[in-house]
């Protein structure tokens, strides 16, 4: 490649942030001063693009754009032995008839560590503010539970009818403390080659005796070329799980059950890989206006009994996917959709959190 020919090479030269120009082969064929600092490159040409960043997922996003000659941007990238955190885009180029690929790297430490502090303060309060919502709302079922102890001790009522009572409260009391458990703590993930499939119907099958007695219909449309995803099949079962039992409960007197998936083209909301869907939808009521703008908020919810933390926590451990949760209405269908990135692939097997 003639250096003379680079476009613009003059404007990058003088450019603060570090700019690669990778040929079709993988070797980079020029680096401007600031990446040759930053990414600690001498002058040689021809240095493998795989030495200079160790992250598949980058090289993956390079070859997207040599292949498909499109611009991608917005990869995160934190550098081996480096605390800085940068942000890669990739521009398919013009040279000598060929098409080479351009990256230019920003580096976005500063704004990443006040996020982080941001999100230790947000973190902390939100944890106090779980405690506290927790604790009152333990009060309703344990004076409850008190009151039914002590009508059984007074020999009043039917036994029977209290033990019952007592057992719904208790399985209360353990949700509650379960989802306040689940919102405070750092997630971790197992993750290992999942079956989306899999992970639904075992959902479908713990709400069946719930499915028929409410005569709600249920539809599957599945699409069966799906390949495996790397993620953890527990968290995701708890996704879907709170997503079918939100619907069901919007149908107490039957309708319609829809769970589909597909592969998603969709770039705006997961740009730097393709990612699956998942929609769940049903023809419940949907969500009411004043609570739709917070819905994935900790504590919002418009159920008498609700601790307002389940679609939280879905949304969190969606978010702790790399992934995507998000709620409409589609004429009469209210929908639920999940999106999972896919570059997840198996050589993310066994990954923690």
């Amino acid at each position: 490649m003639n250096m003379n020919e680079i476009p613009f090479r003059e404007l990058l030269e003088g450019l603060g942030d570090p700019y690669l120009l990778v040929d079709d082969e993988g070797g980079v064929e020029y680096a401007n001063p600031a990446a040759r600092e930053v990414l600690s490159l001498g002058h040689l040409r021809g240095v493998p693009l795989s030495t200079v960043v160790d992250d598949q997922g980058f090289l993956q996003a390079w070859a997207r754009v040599l292949r498909e000659g499109r611009v991608l941007r917005g990869y995160p990238l934190t550098l081996r032995g480096d605390n800085r955190y940068l942000m890669a885009s990739f521009f398919p180029v013009e040279v000598e008839g060929k098409r080479v690929v351009g990256i230019l790297f920003r580096d976005v430490t500063r704004i990443k560590v006040l996020e982080e502090k941001d999100k230790e303060g947000l973190a902390i309060s939100l944890v106090e503010e779980a405690l506290g919502m927790a604790f009152h709302q333990l009060k309703g079922p344990l004076t409850g539970l008190k009151g039914a102890v002590q009508l059984m001790e007074e020999e009043e009522g039917d036994p029977l009818e209290y033990m019952r009572f007592i057992k719904r409260e208790v399985v209360r009391l353990q949700q509650l403390v379960e989802e306040t458990l689940d919102f405070s703590r750092p997630l971790s993930l197992e993750m290992v080659k999942t079956n989306i499939h899999r992970v639904l119907e075992e959902v479908l099958n713990a709400y069946k005796h719930q499915i028929q007695m409410q005569d709600v219909q249920v539809e599957r449309l599945y699409d069966p070329s799906l390949p495996p995803l790397g993620a953890d099949p527990f968290r995701l079962y708890q996704v879907f799980s709170n997503l079918v039992k939100n619907a069901l409960e919007a149908m107490p007197q039957g309708g319609t059950l829809r769970v589909k998936t597909a592969l998603s083209w969709d770039r705006r909301l997961l740009p730097q890989a393709d990612a699956l869907l998942v929609r769940v939808e049903d023809t419940g009521g949907g969500v009411p206006p004043d609570v739709e703008d917070s819905l994935f908020s900790p504590f919002v919810t418009s159920k008498v009994k609700g601790t307002g933390l389940g679609l939280s926590i879905a949304y969190k451990i969606v978010k702790c996917h790399q992934g995507h949760l998000q709620y409409g209405r589609e004429g009469d269908w209210t929908v639920f959709e999940v999106l999972l990135p896919l570059r997840q692939g198996h050589e993310d097997s066994g990954h923690r959190r």
